[in-house]
């Protein structure tokens, strides 16, 4: 800083200001992200439990997740897991229109993997920044594509299923409702 000159230290300054904004707000995104895909996860096994027996607890899920290099792994066999659950689920239902794309998850896993082995590979070369650059964006791609495929399943299971409840409601409703009206006409005959 000694060494600039008068009007550059004002610029400098700026870009350091600048520096830290970008930093906290990266920060602040990240967090809320985490966040946010955490209750997400939590809630999907929740709702797969109602229906059936997934392999990991909501919990136990995000605690494996959060498991540095191997919660990658762990988190493709989760997710794989919620997966088969809710296809078992919509096909006892008859309710299976499509079958999950398991090949856009196998591939998000090893395009992921691509990325993170480029990234320990310490080069100038812009090639393979770029290479890992591709993958990189390939992989939130696909990551994006399954997941909003497993949503829709996800609804439409969960709608299935809260009509299933409403229609037992009003069925048991009517079943009381003719008991009592049954029960009036006994006791007017007595």
């Amino acid at each position: 800083m000694k060494s600039m000159r008068q009007e550059s230290v004002g610029l400098a300054v700026a870009y350091i200001v600048y520096g830290l904004v970008c930093g906290f707000g990266l920060l602040i995104s990240s967090v809320m992200f985490l966040v946010y895909y955490f209750s997400w996860l939590h809630r999907a096994i929740a709702n797969l439990r109602i229906l059936t027996k997934p392999d990991f607890s909501p919990i136990g899920a995000i605690v494996l997740t959060l498991i540095p290099i191997i919660g990658f792994v762990l988190h493709f066999w989760i997710f794989n897991d919620m997966v088969g659950c809710q296809e078992k689920c919509m096909e006892e239902r008859g309710i299976l229109k499509g079958r999950f794309p398991k090949k856009l998850l196998v591939a998000w896993f090893f395009t992921t993997l691509a990325v993170v082995v480029l990234m320990f590979k310490h080069s100038d070369m812009t090639v393979l920044n770029v290479i890992q650059n591709l993958f990189f964006v390939t992989s939130i791609g696909l990551y994006i594509k399954f997941l909003t495929f497993y949503i829709a399943q996800e609804r439409e299971l969960f709608q299935y299923h809260t009509e299933t409840l409403f229609r037992k409601r009003v069925d048991e409703a009517i079943r009381e409702r003719d008991i009592q009206r049954a029960a009036d006409m006994l006791r007017e005959k007595e």
